[in-house]
């Protein structure tokens, strides 16, 4: 898609139907417009009144965001968010913050989702019409549509009792005797940059051939138990416990580069958010979590409110929730609520990820694309050399 075709009738489209939710971030936020030069175009969004336009221009004001034409095209329909160039440091800007590029990813998905950006468009309620206590945990007994409206409502979970202790202490070792069947090229591990220098394993996939234990764990009733609930009225997909199912997390003291504790992010941070932004993540406290070793962090009702990503993590106006997770406890969040993972201080703990997703729909394609999926692949490479 190109400049012409996109700001022509689908955007005029779009600004009727979403532009006074821009306008309205746009205010709250105090953005500025948005310049994207592509060749030797330019066009501008910027606030007009209640709602939004376009200019075939370059404002002083704005940030400017220079793509190529296929970047312009991945950007218009959402197969890469700017967020997504960033990580792949691809993206070219004059005038323009981390926030205010962040700020743009969001507004986008304002413009493209009538997603809302500002926060008065979110309160939390349990089923009674209360405020809800968004640190609650849910043990197996709970009723299930009570887990199911909190997962709606917050955008997360803390599940207590659902997976042996006993068990974490087998799956922990199992880790550590699968790391040294990976290494850094294989395509399916991801490795950090320590202090001292030392590259570790922070990241390993198939993972099932080295754990009989977390086989067992994705086959029982109980985790069955687990999808029937968090789905609610919903029939919830689950991988084939095979392949790269489920990954597992080790998470060490003194990290330098690489990706091993990612700030504030979305599971469709990089991208293609409507196309496949539909899954349930599962975490699985191997070892308890606290600040000292470092722990999940949430923000409430951040799948319903599109905080941007760099002001999550500096000053967010919507809930920060920290989980201290014993070992078995889970996790869950859903795809599109922001998230992050402290780095540990005092000691390293172990973590594994899985997950449940909704049925897809008929002939919507694929729900991952090839380039995202090889940029995540490559990602621990890309931010260990700091030279780029």
């Amino acid at each position: 898609m190109s400049p012409s075709e996109f700001f022509g009738e689908p955007f005029a489209r779009l600004a009727r139907r979403h532009g006074a939710l821009v306008a309205e971030a746009m205010d709250g936020l105090a953005a500025k417009p948005l310049t994207v030069e592509v060749g030797s175009g330019a066009w501008t969004i910027a606030r007009d009144g209640d709602g939004i336009v376009v200019t075939t221009n370059r404002a002083d004001d704005a940030a400017i965001v220079t793509l190529t034409d296929e970047q312009f095209s991945l950007w218009a329909q959402q197969q890469m968010s700017f967020n997504g160039m960033v990580v792949a440091r691809s993206l070219a800007t004059r005038n323009a913050s981390s926030r205010d590029v962040s700020i743009w990813d969001s507004l986008s998905l304002t413009l493209l989702e009538g997603w809302p950006t500002v926060s008065d468009h979110v309160s939390f309620l349990d089923r009674a019409g209360q405020p809800l206590d968004l640190h609650r945990s849910f043990t197996p007994d709970d009723d299930p549509a009570e887990v199911a409206h909190f997962l709606a409502e917050a955008g997360y979970l803390h599940l207590e009792g659902w997976a042996d202790p006993a068990d974490m202490s087998t799956i922990a070792a199992d880790i550590d005797r699968a790391v040294p069947h990976y290494e850094p090229t294989d395509g399916k591990s991801w490795w950090a940059t320590l202090q001292d220098g030392s590259l570790v394993c922070v990241r390993l996939q198939e993972f099932l051939g080295h754990s009989p234990t977390t086989v067992d764990l994705l086959s029982s009733e109980r985790w069955d138990q687990l999808r029937r609930t968090i789905g609610g009225e919903v029939d919830l997909v689950q991988a084939p416990v095979e392949g790269r199912c489920i990954e597992a997390l080790i998470k060490p003291v003194g990290v330098a580069s690489g990706p091993s504790d990612l700030t504030f992010h979305r599971d469709c941070h990089l991208g293609r958010h409507a196309y496949g932004c539909s899954s349930m993540t599962v975490g699985v406290s191997v070892t308890g979590s606290d600040s000292s070793n470092g722990q999940l962090r949430v923000v409430a009702g951040s799948h319903r409110v599109a905080l941007p990503v760099e002001i999550a993590k500096s000053d967010p106006y919507l809930p920060v929730v920290a989980f201290t997770t014993e070992p078995g406890d889970l996790t869950v969040h859903l795809s599109c609520t922001l998230h992050e993972a402290t780095p540990p201080v005092h000691a390293p703990r172990k973590v594994m990820y899985t997950g449940f997703h909704l049925p897809s729909l008929p002939d919507s394609g694929p729900a991952r694309s090839q380039h995202l999926s090889e940029l995540r692949e490559r990602v621990h490479v890309i931010h260990r050399d700091t030279t780029r």
